[in-house]
């Protein structure tokens, strides 16, 4: 054979081994690439500066330092906090969408709704982030001082006494609600559009009990426009030591606490779940996020993903109960 037609066929073999080399290369699974490879998308279901997007622009500086690179935040807000949930339900599961899930739109939802577009198995808990300690309050103009006198002065003004919330199906009502039912009160609820549009109706007496944000209410408890009664956890808040459980009153298992965690989808290659679940590790363990926890009046939850999950499900349970209890399934 004459040789540059030996050539000619060894250039033509040598190309096609190149050109299924590259085919190999790009055919490789998401797991087999470096991660991360671009900007990571934090998708929070709230307004700029609420409790998850605290949460996420503190721990997104630490993910930038441990991970290599720029970190985004995505305020998705609507329907309570289900449309974001949605969103990373559906995004690819690469690592490079993940959410600040909490509560609303990983227990309440998924109670409240029967046209939710996604179920919480879509998305995989990669670990916990925050408790928010609850209190529960009346305005001053009741003169009362603890769950006891509360109840006492509830049942001698049976159908009269209100109390405000967040909106209906909001953690704020179920509080109130699972509280109204251990002590068989006959109240009525005033939802608001938020929780902050409830509070001047705290203080000047047209609504006469609320549950929401410690932080929110202490500054009023110290300026004398309310009475602080309890706190909703299952523990004393380090934020108000000095204020009791509503357990400790009388009431033992009671225990309402928002929550948020780290998702992601869920069929997001396990070594990349386990990068992400060690970063936010690092992030809680962190001073300057440390530093923002505690200065909202949060209290740190560094659950392992699997903690979180098993969370998510108890919580199911206790608060389907409730809102059973309360006639509010497919209420919003």
């Amino acid at each position: 054979m004459p040789r540059a037609r030996v050539s000619w066929r060894r250039g033509i073999a040598r190309a096609g081994s190149i050109a299924l080399a590259g085919y190999a290369l790009a055919s490789q699974p998401l797991a087999a690439q470096p991660y991360p490879n671009r900007a990571i998308h934090i998708v929070v279901a709230a307004e700029p500066g609420g409790q998850s997007d605290l949460m996420a622009r503190a721990i997104a500086t630490s993910f930038t330092r441990t991970l290599g690179q720029p970190v985004v935040i995505e305020n998705r807000t609507g329907s309570g906090g289900t449309i974001g949930a949605h969103n990373v339900a559906q995004a690819r599961a690469d690592g490079h969408t993940l959410l600040i899930g909490g509560i609303n739109n990983m227990v309440l939802a998924t109670l409240l709704r029967s046209d939710l577009p996604y179920a919480p198995a879509d998305l995989l808990p990669l670990g916990g982030m925050i408790r928010v300690p609850y209190g529960i309050a009346v305005t001053s103009r009741i003169p009362v001082k603890d769950l006891a006198e509360f109840a006492a002065y509830a049942r001698a003004h049976p159908g009269e006494v209100s109390f405000a919330s967040g909106g209906t199906g909001s953690s704020s009502q179920l509080a109130i609600e699972l509280l109204k039912s251990r002590l068989a009160l006959d109240m009525f609820h005033v939802p608001y559009r938020g929780i902050l549009a409830a509070m001047p109706d705290l203080v000047s007496g047209r609504v006469d009990m609320l549950a929401t944000d410690l932080a929110l209410l202490l500054p009023l408890e110290k300026a004398g426009s309310i009475h602080l009664l309890a706190v909703g956890g299952a523990r004393r808040a380090s934020a108000a030591p000095q204020i009791p459980t509503v357990a400790e009153q009388g009431l033992p298992g009671y225990a309402v606490e928002p929550w948020y965690g780290l998702f992601a989808p869920v069929r997001i290659p396990k070594e990349i779940a386990d990068t992400l679940s060690r970063a936010l590790a690092e992030a809680l363990r962190s001073d300057e996020v440390r530093k923002v926890v505690l200065a909202q009046g949060y209290e740190p939850m560094p659950l392992s993903g699997e903690a979180l999950r098993a969370l998510a499900a108890e919580e199911t349970k206790k608060y389907a109960a409730i809102v059973e209890a309360a006639g509010l399934r497919n209420s919003q």
